[in-house]
Formats: structure tokens, sequence, C-alpha cells
């Protein structure tokens, strides 16, 4: 068998389900170019070209089962680097939109029971597809997020990782412990830096008694917060006062999760308000509108005010992940105000866009529309 049919063979035994002339013609090209490439520098070895032709399949949008012979060596993670509209199709119907134009995703190997990817750079956001028989985590610098079936953002900068939940649950393991979030939560996570370890003094070099140490400085409120620590994190942003929250998106997420989740929720509307008012343009002015409609309406019980942000959430992400929750919230905000004449009108748009939405059922229940 000649070299080509040999590899092709091999790489029909690695892809599933159907394989057509289409696809073949598609993957001998690159095999090709691959193995002319090969014999200017020497012939490859066959783990190499399996290797290559994995990562070829995987370009293509094809599945991937592992190699039923149990000396065959595990794929390598394969590494994909596009644009920011980049979107990566996983077997299951799972989800990597690439957010950044240095994104750098990587597939882990996997198993039946699990599956694993590192965001090695940038941000990229994960629709998973819900499976209880099956872990999904990434891997973002020196933290693991792990989920059943979510939609969440993970931004890489530098020594932190910020996570952005817009559905479901992720917990976040890192050196600090696990950390849980709920849909419309976010959280920055930063490394610890190493502690420098001083050699002990010898009898010597022993210092005469002195007065005490000065105090060390109280935590910043970031910091509390960064470290779970909200209710510390809230104290603490109270006494610094009102120029504690700098005018960026991240840190105004952060004081509005300081004061919801620290026992104040009524603080945080300021915050995600001033958000949306400043920096309207930004990425993450949906979540901050759609978190606003929440505080408002399960938090403060202000439903008037919450069916208007969620109308906001939608405006600025019409097609995004978060519209088909906002708009059923906003039917829910409605009818609980009792406008009803409202939530019927918003139901009846709400069914005319998503009739098999996983919220159609509430939606009817809440504003009597069949």
């Amino acid at each position: 068998m000649s070299d080509r049919a040999h590899y092709t063979q091999m790489l029909r035994d690695r892809v599933r389900p159907t394989w057509n002339a289409e696809r073949e013609e598609r993957v001998r090209n690159r095999i090709e170019r691959a193995l002319d490439a090969q014999k200017r520098k020497g012939r490859a070895t066959v783990v190499a070209l399996v290797s290559l032709a994995a990562a070829v399949a995987l370009t293509l949008g094809l599945s991937r089962e592992p190699l039923e012979t149990a000396s065959a060596p595990a794929p390598a993670a394969t590494t994909t680097n596009a644009a920011p509209s980049g979107v990566l199709r996983l077997t299951d119907g799972s989800e990597v939109t690439l957010l950044s134009n240095d994104a750098r995703v990587e597939a882990l190997p996997e198993s039946s029971s699990s599956v694993a990817m590192r965001l090695a750079a940038g941000k990229a956001r994960f629709s998973v597809t819900s499976r209880p028989d099956r872990e999904f985590s990434v891997i973002a610098g020196h933290v693991r997020i792990t989920v059943l079936g979510t939609l969440f953002t993970v931004t890489v900068e530098g020594d932190s990782v910020h996570v952005a939940v817009e559905r479901g649950r992720v917990r976040v393991s890192s050196a600090r412990g696990d950390q849980e979030l709920g849909r419309g939560e976010t959280a920055r996570f930063t490394r610890d830096p190493p502690s420098a370890v001083a050699p002990p003094p010898t009898a010597a070099a022993l210092p005469e008694p002195s007065d005490p140490a000065p105090r060390p400085a109280p935590r910043s409120w970031r910091t509390l917060a960064e470290s779970g620590d909200y209710e510390g994190a809230l104290d603490r942003l109270v006494a610094e006062g009102p120029n504690a929250v700098r005018d960026t998106p991240d840190e105004l997420l952060l004081a509005a999760d300081v004061a919801r989740l620290g026992g104040q929720p009524e603080r945080a509307v300021a915050p995600l308000e001033r958000l949306l008012r400043r920096h309207p343009n930004d990425a993450r002015a949906p979540l901050a509108a759609f978190t606003l409609g929440r505080t408002l309406l399960d938090q403060l019980g202000r439903p008037r005010e919450a069916a208007r942000a969620f109308r906001t959430a939608q405006e600025l992400d019409t097609q995004g992940a978060l519209a088909e929750d906002a708009l059923a919230r906003e039917v829910e905000s409605w009818a609980r105000a009792g406008e009803t004449a409202l939530a019927r009108k918003r139901a009846a748009e709400f069914l005319a866009r998503y009739p098999d939405g996983r919220r159609a059922a509430a939606v009817r229940r809440l504003s009597g529309v069949e």
C-alpha cells in the first residue's frame, strides 16, 4: 500500500460519521501538500502524519474518535488561532467563539466522560451542550472553569482571568479554592505572586528588640472581591468613598457584583446604570443591562424598571445569546407589574421569534397567550 493510501485509510479509521468523496478529496489534497513538504525536509514519522490528519479533520468540522489500537499515541492538542468572528463547532454541538484577534484555543485529549479546552490567550465565548454524563472544562491561565451546560465568556489578560456567565452555572477552581458563578455573574481571578522566603537570621545577626511592626494597610475592595469576600469588599468599598470605583466596564461590573452578593443589591443599580450610560457600545453592556434587570426584579421588587432594563439588553444584543432570556424576563416583569396588555404583547413577540424556545411554556403561562 502506498504512503498516500495508507494515510487515507488511517484517517478513515479516525473520523466519523460519513466519509464522502468530496471530503476525501479535500483531505487528500492537504495530505499531498504535507507529503510534498516533508519530502524536502526528510521523511516524517507516522505519528506526525496521523496528528496532521487529525488536525485537518478538526478543521473540516468532522467528528473525532480515538484510534482503536491501544499502542497508538494520544493525539497532540490542536491549537486554533482565528479572527474574532471565528466559530469552532465541537462534535457534541458545543461552540467556541473567538472574540479577539489574539485568541488561541487548544483542544486537549478527551475521553467519554470529559472534554477539556485550553484558552492560551485572548477572549473566547463557550456555548456548552448539556450532557450530565460528561464534564466539560476550560483551562485559562491558572484557573479551571468546569460546566455541565452553559454559555460563558473567558478573557485571559496576563496573570488575570475574567469569567462572565450568560447562562447556566460554572465552577471556577484556582489556588484560592472554588467559586461558583451563575447567570449574569462575573468575577476576575488574579494569580497570587509567589511569596519570597527570607533565610533565617543567624544568632549574631538578630536585631535588637524594637517597636512592633506597623500594621499592614487594609486590603482594597477589589482584592477582597476577587478572593470571594463580597461582604468585606462591600464594607471596604463604602469606606473608600464615591471615587473608589474607576469608570471602566470591568470595575463597574465588579462593583455591582460586590453590592449584589454582599447583601446590599440597591447599591448595584448605580454602577450598572453608569456602565450603560457611559459605555453603551462595550461588549459587556448587554450583560450589564440584563444584570440590572435581574437585580431590580428578583432582589428589589421593581418590575417596571426591570422590564425596561431587559428591553435595553435586547436592544444592545439583538442576535446575541442574552436576547431570548431577556425578552422572556421582560414578559415576566410586565406580568408581575400588573401590566397585562404589555405582557401579552411581548409574549406574542417572544413566541413568534422563539416558538420552541426553552422559556416558551413559562411565557405562555405568565401572559395567558396560547
